[in-house]
Parts: structure tokens; sequence; C-alpha cells
């Protein structure tokens, strides 16, 4: 007799890079319409890594009207250290937008992934990996979007997939 699959906690603590990678991984796989992630420049969550750019890319598929917002502080990494993250966003350019914060209004150590309007996962500005994911936490959620939205409307114009060469 299959038993029922019991629902995750509403509250994961993150302490190491695999815990990181599996609650980014969660997050992902319960994203439907909106995943907005703002980070320095994206290297502290390792989207780059290949379980989580083809969760992202399930995702796209799965949802076609899904979209993944990335906001970074810093390119650099992006653009030599991410090549599949890189390929993600030229293959789905109308869904995954990537921008650079406003000078003035940076992310720094503001480190959050948020999945549709109920869940996030913040990290807080250690040395090593700390954090939380919350699930179903639309009251935590919604201030870090109207933060994360805030922000993105001040930032630059949508980043090209590669960068720009003479």
């Amino acid at each position: 007799m299959n038993e029922p699959i019991p629902d995750p906690p509403p509250r994961l603590a993150i302490g190491s890079r695999a815990e990181l990678e599996a609650a980014l991984l969660q997050l992902i796989g319960r994203v439907r319409l909106q995943l907005r992630v703002s980070s320095t420049d994206l290297s502290v969550l390792a989207l780059g890594d290949m379980r989580l750019v083809d969760a992202m890319r399930s995702m796209l598929v799965s949802h076609p009207t899904g979209r993944i917002h990335l906001l970074v502080d810093d390119m650099a990494w992006l653009d030599t250290r991410a090549p599949r993250l890189r390929s993600l966003q030229r293959s789905f350019s109308h869904s995954l937008l990537v921008r650079r914060s406003d000078r003035q209004d940076q992310v720094g150590h503001d480190v959050v992934a948020l999945g549709d309007d109920r869940d996030a996962l913040r990290l807080q500005p250690t040395i090593g990996i700390r954090g939380e994911l919350s699930l179903d936490s639309g009251t935590l959620a919604r201030p870090l979007i109207s933060e994360f939205d805030r922000r993105w409307e001040r930032a630059t114009h949508n980043q090209p997939s590669q960068p720009l060469g003479l």
C-alpha cells in the first residue's frame, strides 16, 4: 500500500552548500509563474550548476507563461563562470531576464530566491552558507517581493545573453 507523501515542513534551515542546492531545487520545482532571484553576482547560489539550470529549464518548459528574473550587482560571474545559465537565457530569452541593479540601490547582502508569491529562500550575510527556506509563507514572501520588484524597476535594461564585444 502506498503511503501519502508528507508535505514538506514550512521552514527548512540551510547550513551547507548541499542544503542550499536541495532548497533551491525544491523552490524551483514548486514555481509555476515567477522565480525571482537577487544576489551580488549569483555565485553564492551556484545558479550555473547543471542540476539547477536543468530545474529552471524544466520549470520554463512545464509552465510556458513562467518567468525567471535574475537581479545582480555585478555581471562578471555570469559572463565568465555561468555558461549553462547563459545558454538557458539564450534558449528562453523571452522568459529568463537578467538585470544589473542600480548603483544607488544595489542588492549587496540581500540574497533571496522567491517562488511565485508564496515561497522565500533567504541567505544571511555570513562567511559560510546560512539561511532558511520558507514554504507557503506569503506573509514572509510579500515584503521580499516588494523589495525585489522595486529594485527590478530601478535596474538597468535587460542584459543580453552574452557579453557584447567589439
